[in-house]
Parts: structure tokens; C-alpha cells; sequence
């Protein structure tokens, strides 16, 4: 038979002794003994202010029945707490002594104690016994709020006392700069100094647990996460679920603190000065003191809380430190939000020019979720990159093209960011451009003209990167582009920490191709029919349509147009007249008059790269006819 003493709070906590029968076992934080004394000993380690130093003594009597009693008091000190039944504490009742315990009961020392006396047949009947206190205890907190209310508003609460105020200002200004405000390297630590720093802020209270909490609503109801692992938090410590599906999830509210006391009268404080209504379990949420500030989201969107439970709690301690609390969970809330944002402004100078993030730091950050946009988009890739690194014979040299590689992308990105554009994307050898995202009204509208000035511009900027390649004898620009303008899916993707920008559909896969397809007309620059037709008409460049083409992977035919471009910066220099003979050409082409458009392309610059390639598919479908009901498309097999 084993007399077991458990720290309610910390069931980890306890001490054991084996029961002699006839043999008196002294129980007590200090117990003492004369040498003569057959008596053993039962010391309660864990800190327990109620419990006596010689507190009681209990005797097995014949059979399994155990007899406990209080010691007399010492001299000097008062008599030790009543014995009261092992229940929640506001159900518990003081017990007559002698009290004869059978196996299985148990007694608790003080109405508001924290240790119970266990007695016995084996100890691992101790888990269950301690799992239905628990339940009892979840009880009581799911009639906190149901207790009848008494209303007073917190602002002629007398309680401030001059003790209080001090405390808290020593705290604010010794403690909490160096326990919390500085050296935090994330939010789990940010939370666990804050729970800890609370836990021993909190002053002539018992068993202050404090944790940051993630509220989700669930089918069943409501679910939560702890964010901090505590590890000075009670073991036996279990957020009320009850309590915390009182929050209003649906439209949380920054000033709902809500003050749970497990009283017969439970007391409900109206707190004007603090924004809010309040009904010791504290549940505040996490967000800053400014009106417009909502409640701190965790990665997962989940709304975050500041959930303290204490023992042995006073009226008085929940009005004094009520606004104590709702200060360092808003400090917590202004440190994490700041941390945010500049992780959100790290992460927008990736995608957006200077101009742009200042736009957006005042702006509804809701503007960046993922939406259907009337934009355009440009794929830009260095050429011969990659067969550049294969020919590379040593380190140096692959490093060299690499750094060199670099400045290109990096000057592409200098010119999407000068014409208000945004880079979604970078390869290895290229960029991905946006224009017309985020939508920023009539600014926004001419998209596809921004789109086709910053490719000329960057064109123009690496003219000096153009190298004439004897194979094509002609001159070939250090970059392809693809343009394509339409609706596409764009936004934020990817985790909180780590999002980045996406481009999804049609429109971007085709911009994606023309890219591809450039290489095969051996043409820097080529756009889709959309973004032509909104541009064709505005002075100051010229452009030809190449052909009818299917993309790889597409179930359509599109139209395609070359910008046209100097020969010295690797376009095919055609003048306007050329443009409208290659266009003719084309009309036969499609009409199926191979001879005619082969005479027409014959009579272009023999280095003109479009007339060559519409020659070559002439030639052959004059050879190997197209079917019947054919309309011109000529399928591409780039990707």
C-alpha cells in the first residue's frame, strides 16, 4: 500500500512512502522527528504555501483503512490548513479528523491547496485519479461564465494600489527590456519569454500559467495550438476549451478580453478605458493598442491569444494587472507586426521596384492575394547561356559567366522596375515580368504599352552584348522576350514566411512560349496578338505578324508579331515596306499558294531570319501538302 503526495498543478511533482501498519507517517514540507521516534517521513518538495512544515500524520490501522490527522501547531505558528475533500477547489469541503481514507480516496491540503494525499493499492492506479480531478476541474471552468454576474466598471475600482503601480513600473522598466523586448530571434521565442516573464510578473498568486494560443474554428468546434512551449508551464496544465469557445471567431474583436473568476459570485468588469468588455482564467487578445489594429495572425492564419490561468486568484489581482496584461500582449503584437513587415518589405524588394513598395506599405496588403488580373507579362531569357557554361574548361571561367550572367538579369530587372513593372520569377538566365499588378487604377491600364517599351529598353541596353554568329551570318541580341497580355490568376503563393509571387493560365503559358518560339524565328522580341492590338496603333515602332503558330502543350492556334528591331542590336532591321511584302507573302501562305508567297519572300534581305523560316515552311507544305480545312497554323514544338 503506498501514501503518495501529488502537486496538483505538476503531477511530475511527488513524493512516496510505503504505509507500516501501527507505524505513523508525518507529512509536511519540513516534518521533524525525535531519534527515539518511530515515525516515518514524507517531505513535500515543491513550493506550497499552505502546506505546514509538520502538517499531518496518517496511521494504517488493521486492513486497508488509513487514518489522517492534523499535527498540533509549533510554537509560535498557526494551526496547519484544514483537510478538505480531493474535488475542484470550488466544490471541496473541510472533512471531520480523524479521516478514514479506504484505498482510492484522498484528501487535499487547504481549500485552496494544491497538494493532495493519495492513498493507495498500487501507483499506477495514481494517473487515473489524477485525470478525474482534471475532468472535475474542466467542470468548474465551463460554469465560470454561466456564475451569476455583478457588474462594476473597472474605472472606479479602488484596487490600483500604490504597490501594484510600483511593481508594474519596475517590471516594465528593468525586467521586461531585457527578458523579452530584446535578443528574440522568432516567434516561438518572442512567445515563450513573454509566457515566462508573466508567470513570474503576476505576484501573490498561486500557479500562473500563461500561454500564447492559435484559435481555429473546427466541425466540432473550436480547436487551438499552444505557440510556446513553456517549460515552466504546469504539466497538468489544459486550456479550458470551453472557455475559449467563447471567442467570436467570426469577427474577432482586438478589445474582447474576457476575465473568467471561479467564484460563487462571479464578478464581470466593463473596462471603458480599455476598449472593452470584461467577463482568475484571462483570455486578451494578441494585437496593438491603435484602433485599427486587428488580432496578430499566426503562419496559418489562425488568430493568436494570450491565455493566463492562475490559482488562488483575488478580485483585486485581476483589476490591478488586467491592463498589465493587454500592454505586453500588445507589445508582443507591435514586435511581431513590425518583424512582419520588414520581413514583408525584405521580401517585396525581390518583386517590386522602390516606387512600388512605397505605394504598398500604405496600401491594403490584401491587394497582393491571389486574383484573375487584365495583365501582361514578359518571359526574358539570356541566349546561349546555357551552352556557355558547357563550354566553360575551368572554375574561373564558369564563375566569370555566372558573375556575367548576373549583371544581365540584373539590368533587366533595373528596366521591368523602371517602366512600374514587377518580377514574378528569375531562372538562372532570365526574368519573369509583370505589368498591370496590383492594380493601381488608370496607371495600370496601359500595361501592355509598359510592357513592350521596358523589353525595347532592355534590347537597347545590351547592344552592346550583340555578337554576330557566322552559322545565322547576322547579327544576334544577347536576349529573347515573349509578351502575351490577357486575364491570368496572379498573387501571393507559398507559406507566410516564404511566400512569393505566381503567375497561373493561358495567357502566361503563351508568353512563356513566344519566348521559346523566338529562338526559332531567330527574332529578339516577339509578342501575342492581344498585346498588338492595343498597341498598334500608338506611333514610334513597327511590327509584322510572323504567322499563325500552335504552341507546344496548346490546343489553339495564335497569332504571332515581331517588334521589329535595328539589325545592330540583333533584330531583323526590316523596313516598313519589307513588313508589308512579308505580310503578303504570308496572306498567300495561308491561302495555300506555296509559289506565290516563296516569289514574294524571295524579293526580302537574304539575312532576314522571318522571311527564311516562312520560306522553309512553304517549301515543305508544297512538297507535303497540309489536310484538308487547314487555316494556316503551324504547330511549334518549342517549350
Amino acid at each position: 500500500m503506498y501514501l503518495v503526495a501529488v502537486n496538483l498543478e505538476n503531477s511530475r511533482e511527488m513524493a512516496v512512502a510505503q504505509a507500516v501498519v501501527g507505524r505513523p507517517l508525518r507529512i509536511g514540507r519540513k516534518p521533524e522527528s525525535l531519534p527515539e521516534e518511530a515515525v516515518d517521513i514524507l517531505r513535500i518538495t515543491w513550493n506550497d504555501r499552505l502546506v505546514s512544515r509538520n502538517h499531518c500524520e496518517a496511521v494504517r490501522g488493521a486492513g486497508d483503512l488509513l487514518s489522517i490527522r492534523r499535527l498540533p501547531a509549533l510554537t509560535g505558528r498557526s494551526v496547519p490548513n484544514a483537510l478538505h475533500s480531493n474535488v475542484a477547489p470550488r466544490e471541496r469541503l473541510p472533512l471531520i479528523e480523524p479521516i478514514e481514507l479506504k484505498l482510492g480516496e484522498s484528501v487535499v491540503l487547504g481549500a485552496r491547496g494544491t497538494t493532495a494525499i493519495y492513498w493507495l493499492k498500487s501507483l499506477r492506479d495514481l494517473e487515473a485519479e489524477i485525470e478525474r480531478y482534471h475532468t472535475e476541474l474542466e467542470k468548474e471552468k465551463e460554469s465560470f461564465e454561466d456564475a451569476p454576474a455583478a457588474r462594476q466598471d473597472y474605472d472606479e475600482v479602488e484596487q490600483l494600489d500604490e504597490y501594484s503601480l510600483r511593481l508594474q513600473l519596475k517590471l516594465l522598466q528593468r525586467e521586461l527590456p531585457q527578458q523579452v523586448l530584446s535578443g528574440w530571434t522568432d516567434e516561438v521565442d518572442l512567445f515563450t519569454r513573454a509566457a515566462v516573464f508573466l508567470e513570474n510578473a503576476l505576484p501573490g498568486q498561486k500557479g500562473v500559467t500563461a500561454v500564447f494560443i492559435a484559435v481555429e474554428k473546427t466541425e466540432n468546434g473550436v480547436d487551438f495550438e499552444v505557440l510556446n512551449p513553456d517549460p515552466l508551464a504546469r504539466a497538468d496544465f489544459r486550456p479550458s476549451r470551453t472557455l475559449i469557445s467563447r471567442i467570436n471567431l467570426v469577427k474577432p474583436n482586438p478589445a474582447d478580453i474576457r476575465i473568467w473568476a471561479s467564484k460563487e459570485n462571479n464578478r464581470v468588469f466593463a473596462a471603458d478605458s480599455l476598449g472593452g468588455r470584461i467577463d482568475w482564467v484571462a483570455i486578451i487578445p494578441v494585437a496593438r493598442l491603435d484602433e485599427s489594429a486587428a488580432i496578430y495572425r499566426d503562419a496559418m492564419r489562425r488568430p493568436v491569444f494570450l491565455y493566463v490561468e492562475t490559482r488562488q486568484a483575488s478580485e483585486t489581482a485581476a483589476a490591478a494587472f488586467v491592463p498589465f496584461l493587454r500592454l505586453i500582449s500588445s507589445l508582443v503584437a507591435s514586435l511581431l507586426s513590425a518583424r512582419a513587415d520588414q520581413k514583408m518589405q525584405d521580401q517585396m524588394a525581390a518583386y517590386f521596384s522602390p516606387g512600388l513598395r512605397k505605394v504598398l506599405r500604405i496600401r491594403d496588403q490584401s491587394e497582393l492575394e491571389p486574383a484573375m488580373v487584365d495583365c501582361t507579362v514578359m518571359f526574358a531569357d539570356r541566349r546561349g547561356h546555357s551552352r556557355l557554361l558547357e563550354l566553360a574548361r575551368s572554375d574561373e571561367e564558369i564563375l566569370d559567366r555566372l558573375d556575367e550572367n548576373q549583371k544581365v538579369v540584373g539590368l533587366i530587372t533595373e528596366e521591368v522596375f523602371r517602366s512600374s513593372g514587377v518580377v514574378t520569377d528569375f531562372a538562372g538566365d532570365g526574368a519573369l515580368g509583370l505589368w498591370g499588378w496590383p492594380d493601381f487604377g488608370d496607371q495600370s491600364k496601359d500595361h501592355a504599352l509598359a510592357s513592350v517599351e521596358a523589353a525595347e529598353a532592355i534590347i537597347r541596353r545590351l547592344a552592346n552584348r550583340v555578337i554576330y554568329e557566322e552559322e545565322q551570318d547576322r547579327h544576334m541580341a544577347a536576349v529573347r522576350i515573349g509578351i502575351s497580355t490577357g486575364r491570368i490568376a496572379v498573387g501571393k503563393t507559398g507559406p507566410t514566411q516564404q511566400w512569393h509571387i505566381s503567375v497561373f493560365g493561358s495567357v502566361a503559358n503563351l508568353g512563356a512560349r513566344l519566348e521559346r518560339i523566338a529562338k526559332e524565328f531567330r527574332i529578339p522580341v516577339l509578342i501575342s496578338d492581344e498585346t498588338y492590338r492595343r498597341i498598334k496603333d500608338l506611333p514610334g515602332r513597327s511590327f509584322r505578324q510572323l504567322c499563325l503558330i500552335r504552341p507546344a502543350g496548346f490546343e489553339e492556334s495564335y497569332p504571332i508579331h515581331e517588334l521589329i528591331l535595328p539589325r545592330e542590336m540583333g533584330g531583323s532591321g526590316v523596313t516598313d515596306e519589307d513588313a508589308r511584302t512579308y505580310e503578303r507573302a504570308l496572306n498567300h501562305f495561308n491561302h495555300e499558294q506555296w509559289d506565290d508567297a516563296v516569289d514574294l519572300l524571295d524579293t526580302l534581305p537574304e539575312d532576314d531570319p522571318a522571311a527564311i523560316w516562312l520560306r522553309g515552311k512553304a517549301l515543305w507544305f508544297r512538297k507535303t501538302p497540309p489536310p484538308p480545312g487547314w487555316a494556316g497554323e503551324i504547330q511549334s514544338l518549342s517549350k
